[in-house]
Parts: C-alpha cells; sequence; structure tokens
C-alpha cells in the first residue's frame, strides 16, 4: 500500500487547545504504514517555519480549489457531477496526512481557521437583519411579486442578492476588522513566540561559546582562528534545527507579554487598514465597544483584588446605567445626530412622543421658539397644528398667545393629571414591551427544543411561570424606562418650578420652565428602571448602553476639535489597547471577562476550555457554589494553559 492510498483519522477526542494534535495519530483499518508516521513527523518538525506556511497555505486554498473545480466539472455516465464523497477521497490521496499533519501547519492551520471564523462571524452580523427582514416581508406577502414573475423564485434572488452583498466592500467592514485583529493576533503570536525562543537560544549559545572559549588555551593565532571557525555558529543552528526551540520554555510573564504585543499589533494593523481601505465603514461603534469591555475586565479586577469602595461591586453597574442614559436620551431630545441612526430612531419610536412637540423643546433651548412673542410661521405653527389634530383648541398651542405650554399639550391629550398620563405611558410600554420580551426569553426554547421539553414534562408550571415572569420583569424595566422619562418632564413643570415662583414671587415663562432641566431630570430618573432586573442582569445592560453614551460623548466633544488624522490616530490607539486588554484577559485571567464575551470570542479564537469555564461561572452565579466549582474543573481558572 502506498503512501498516498494511507487512510489515517485524528479521534476529536484528541484535540487539544488552540488547535493542535497530539503527537499521536491513530490508525484506520489496520494500515501497514503507520509506523512510518513518526519518522515523517521527525522530518517535518525540522522545517522551516516559511517551508510550513508555504505548504500550508497551497493546501489549504490553491490545491483544494483547483480540485474542487477539477473534480465537480466531471461527469459520470449518467450526466450527474461526482459526489462528495469521490471527492474528499481524491483529496485525501493526493494529500496525505502524514505530508501535511506537521507541528507548524497545524499551528497556521489553525490561525488560518481563526482568519475564516471571525470573518464569517462578521459577514453572520452584517447580513443576518437583512436576511431576516427579507425572510418576513415574504412571510407577510408571499406573493408579492413583479407581474409574470414567481413569488418563489423572487425571494431566492433577493435571498442571494444579500449574501452576495454582505460580501462586497460596502458590507464586510465589521468581517474584515475582525479577521485582521483575530487572526492577525494568532499569527503573530506563534511568529513572536519563536523569535523570542530564537533570541533567547542564541543568548544561551553566546554564553556557552564565550565559557568554551575561556577554558580553551589559545597556543597561536591560527590554531584560534581553526577553533573558531569549526565552532557552530548559533545563529545557524537555530535557524536550521527546529528541535531546539522545544527546548525553552518561557515565562508566564514572557508569554503575556508576548500576547499583549501580538494583539495590540494586529488591532492596531486592522483600524488602520479599515481607514485606510474601508473608509465608508464607521469604525467608532466597534473602538467603543472594545473600551467597555476592556474597561469591564478592569472592573472586575478591581472588585477581586478590593480596589475603591465596597459599593462599586453591587451599584457600580447602576450607576454606569443612570449616568449613560442620561447622555443618551438628553442626545436623543436636542441632537440626535449623536447617536447611531438605528438606536435613535428605535428610541423615537418606543417614546411615542409626537415630532412637532420634540422640535418645541429643541427650539426652546436654542431659542428659535419664544413665548409671549411673534415667531416664524413654520414655528409658531408647530403646536398650533398638534392641538388641532388632537382635537384641543388650537390657542393652546399658540406661542404668541401664551406664556407657559398646558400639561395637556404635553401629554398630547391623553390626560390632564401627570401621574395619569405616567400611569397611561407605562401601560402602553409595557404592552409593547411584552411583544418585544417575549421572543427573547422563547428563543432558547427555539435553539434547544429537546432541553425545553425536558424541562416542561418534569415540572411544566415552573418551566411557563419562569418564562412569563422574565418577560414580565423586562417588559416593565423598559415601561418604566418611558413612564420615568416622561414624568420627570412632569415633576419640574408641575412640582418644581411652581415651588420655585412661589419662593422667589417671580413669573416664569415655558423659555425657562421647559427648558433643558426638566428634561435632564426625565433623562437622568429613568436610568434608575434598571433597579426591576435582576443583578446579574445589570451589568450586561450597562455594558450595552455605555458604548452608545461613549459615541454621543466623542461626537459632542470631539467634533471639529482635532483633524481627522489626530482622531484616526487616537481611536487607533484606544481600539489596539482595549483589545490588548480583552485578549490578554481571555487567554491568561478568563475569569474576568464577562461570561457573554467568553462563548463567541473562545470559539473564534478555537479557546476549547471557553465553553466549560462560562458554564462554571453560571454555576456560580446560579448559587451552585463549590459543587459546581468542583464538576468543571476550577484548577483551569489560574493556571496557564500548556499549549500558550
Amino acid at each position: 500500500m502506498t503512501a498516498a492510498g494511507n487512510a489515517y483519522w485524528i479521534p476529536e477526542g484528541e484535540l487539544v487547545e488552540d488547535g493542535l494534535v497530539k503527537d499521536e495519530l491513530i490508525k484506520d483499518n489496520g494500515d501497514e504504514n503507520y509506523e512510518d508516521y513518526d519518522d515523517n513527523m521527525d522530518k517535518d518538525k525540522d522545517e522551516p517555519m516559511e517551508a510550513a506556511m508555504v505548504e500550508s497555505i497551497m493546501w489549504l486554498v490553491s490545491s483544494i480549489s483547483k480540485d474542487l473545480f477539477t473534480f465537480f466539472g466531471k461527469k459520470n455516465k449518467t450526466g450527474t457531477a461526482v459526489t462528495t464523497g469521490r471527492v474528499y477521497a481524491a483529496l485525501k490521496n493526493q494529500y496525505p496526512v502524514e505530508r501535511i499533519l506537521t507541528k507548524n501547519n497545524i499551528q497556521l492551520a489553525s490561525a488560518l481557521r481563526v482568519c475564516i471564523r471571525s470573518y464569517g462571524v462578521g459577514y453572520v452580523f452584517a447580513t443576518a437583519p437583512k436576511l431576516i427582514k427579507t425572510l418576513i416581508a415574504f412571510l407577510l406577502t408571499p406573493r408579492k411579486a413583479a407581474k409574470g414573475q414567481n413569488p418563489i423564485l423572487a425571494f431566492l434572488k433577493a435571498i442571494l442578492a444579500v449574501v452576495k452583498d454582505g460580501a462586497s466592500a460596502r458590507k464586510d467592514g465589521m468581517g474584515m476588522l475582525l479577521m485582521i485583529t483575530l487572526g492577525g493576533y494568532k499569527l503573530l503570536e506563534l511568529f513572536l513566540n519563536r523569535g523570542v525562543k530564537k533570541a533567547i537560544l542564541m543568548q544561551q549559545l553566546q554564553v556557552e561559546l564565550q565559557q568554551q572559549q575561556q577554558k580553551q588555551q589559545p597556543q597561536t593565532d591560527a590554531s584560534a582562528t581553526g577553533a573558531a571557525s569549526t565552532t557552530p555558529s548559533p545563529r545557524k543552528r537555530i535557524q536550521l534545527s527546529d528541535k531546539d526551540l522545544a527546548t525553552v520554555e518561557l515565562t508566564a510573564d514572557m508569554k503575556q507579554r508576548v500576547t499583549m504585543l501580538s494583539s495590540f499589533l494586529s488591532s492596531a494593523a486592522a483600524i488602520l487598514f479599515m481607514h485606510r481601505y474601508r473608509p465608508q465603514h464607521a469604525t467608532i461603534d466597534y473602538s467603543l465597544f472594545a473600551v467597555v469591555r476592556a474597561l469591564d475586565v478592569g472592573g472586575h479586577v478591581a472588585v477581586k483584588n478590593q480596589w475603591g469602595p465596597s459599593w462599586l461591586g453591587t451599584y457600580g453597574a447602576v450607576a454606569v446605567f443612570v449616568l449613560a442614559c442620561a447622555e443618551i436620551m438628553y442626545s436623543w431630545l436636542y441632537d440626535p445626530s449623536r447617536l447611531p441612526g438605528p438606536y435613535a430612531f428605535w428610541i423615537t419610536k418606543m417614546s411615542r412622543m409626537d415630532k412637532r412637540l420634540l422640535e418645541t423643546l429643541r427650539g426652546v433651548r436654542d431659542g428659535t421658539v419664544q413665548f409671549k412673542h411673534s415667531n416664524p410661521p413654520h414655528v409658531a405653527n408647530l403646536l398650533t397644528g398638534l392641538c388641532e389634530d388632537l382635537g384641543m383648541d388650537p390657542a393652546m398651542g399658540d406661542f404668541e398667545l401664551r406664556s407657559r405650554l398646558s400639561c395637556k399639550v404635553v401629554h398630547q391629550g391623553i390626560a390632564y393629571s401627570c401621574e395619569a398620563h405616567t400611569a397611561y405611558r407605562w401601560a402602553q410600554g409595557f404592552m409593547v414591551s411584552t411583544g418585544i420580551y417575549l421572543p427573547v426569553h422563547l428563543l432558547p426554547a427555539l435553539l434547544s427544543p429537546k432541553s425545553f421539553i425536558q424541562k416542561l414534562q418534569a415540572n411544566p408550571v415552573a418551566t411557563v411561570s419562569s418564562t412569563l415572569f422574565a418577560t414580565a420583569r423586562s417588559s416593565a424595566f423598559l415601561a418604566s424606562y418611558i413612564a420615568l422619562i416622561w414624568y420627570g418632564i412632569c415633576t419640574w413643570r408641575s412640582k418644581v418650578m411652581p415651588l420655585t415662583m412661589k419662593l422667589t414671587g417671580r413669573r416664569y415663562t415655558s423659555n425657562v420652565i421647559d427648558n433643558i432641566y426638566g428634561p435632564l431630570l426625565g433623562c437622568f430618573m429613568c436610568g434608575f428602571s434598571v433597579l426591576i432586573e435582576k443583578p446579574h442582569r445589570r451589568a450586561e445592560m450597562a455594558l450595552y448602553v455605555l458604548p452608545r453614551a461613549m459615541y454621543s460623548m466623542w461626537s459632542r466633544v470631539m467634533s471639529g476639535r482635532l483633524s481627522r488624522r489626530a482622531e484616526a490616530t487616537g481611536e487607533a490607539l484606544m481600539y489596539a489597547v482595549s483589545m490588548s486588554v480583552l485578549l490578554t484577559g481571555m487567554k491568561w485571567k478568563r475569569e474576568m471577562v464577562r461570561p457573554s464575551m467568553q462563548g463567541l470570542l473562545g470559539w473564534m479564537l478555537e479557546m476549547k476550555g471557553a465553553r466549560r469555564h462560562r458554564r462554571q461561572i453560571q454555576h456560580e452565579l446560579n448559587g451552585k457554589g463549590k459543587e459546581g466549582h468542583e464538576q468543571s474543573g476550577a484548577g483551569d481558572l489560574s493556571e496557564p494553559r500548556k499549549d500558550a
């Protein structure tokens, strides 16, 4: 049996972290050439890294794509293309595993898989919303198509157009950013580890050479020259043999530094690539997201080491959420361009606030709306038209006739009482939020129906009630968020300002009453609705709103004050440092990274222990404590991985 006909297979259990495979291969079907594999591996280990890279890339890209094209182009007797099984068998014979499966090739293949996975995740995030929208449109109006065209064919063409558009330069921004950041990090870490080991070997050999020369007693200049010429060069020896690298074990501190440096360089390169070759993609969202996640890692370290006050671990997330929501809602009221477009649109939709009332608030702030004065026609008719649409007296919205707005106009005709209006807004928000959160809480059941059915059979009442209660809690949070904004504005107008006028003896128009202070109070109050959620959910929600608040602050503070080049440089440094902290924590201090990040990031980076570690943290959050800790292998938390 020739080597080309060998059939090897790798058991799944033999895989270790970072895509490395143990040196053993299991022989399939009694292959008689199995013993030859060890010799081939020993020879391949001495290959330079450049040869390994060429071999890996040629196998993964050029050869496979060429052979797939060749094989699928062939026809059998019935006129159909050859099967996938025959293609696989032919590839397996042409590229035997003992030729490909060297250590260097495996590490490079792992890095290439990280590139593919990370680009795939970015591609899914870019195309999934459009695909879902297309699918929903087809389900709601399945027969809507051009005249004479099959609706199903039109739907398939729309799906293919979305899939194709997702890989174009207009839509692949997130995929390219993730691929260069994570894939580049894996490649750089591999090469930097080898470079550091070679430097250490060279230094050791130089020390040994100096000691050897000191022991020798040179007789003549010729003999000394001959001895020096016969001594092997340390640099040459390091370049020729990779076996020597296996004898060098880097310290944990050095490994962490290599991880930080490689992740920093790859992240900086990713942002610079996006700025130069994908300038139409705004990367500030991704940079701020990385900053927030890096700050979260720092927060975990601070809480663990008891840096700062004791309340930080309990109520720190609440404080962050309140301040972030105040910034977000204030920007939405007065300058929504500071927020991402879809996010500002969603807030407008949930607020149910008439656009003309919003324009009035903004006009009061910038001085374009003046009470007890004549205003331009396009300004004077803002609220008169609203009053007419609500069936109210148009004079109630006439700025020239009134010194202050009636509460009923602000309430948009719902009720005169501020408390009744707040209750109505809460009930309305609760009903809308239930339609949003019920599918969210049912999604785990749809993703793992067997587990949900088992829980339902074991305890149907508890399963259904827990789902409904979680939905009601989340809906109550969002309803309270909406109601508190309105009540904050009403409290300032109907409680605080009348008391102020009574104490001071002065009369104020709506140019003072409805200025920024009332809306600012509502923006501050709405964030406290997060107290309705469970404590472990508060931190996730704070991390969700914080990047958007930072985006708003960045737009307000940095807009027009720095040159474009300075902004790009600052963003690159910000993203690179943040990703360096996040990836270093993911590899060496995984307990400091939030479980929600460990799952996807661990899968993209091929960190096999990420899922197990995430389960252990979930056990601890659920109060299972020591038992879950022992079952999930707590020893992996602090020990660095041996293959790193």
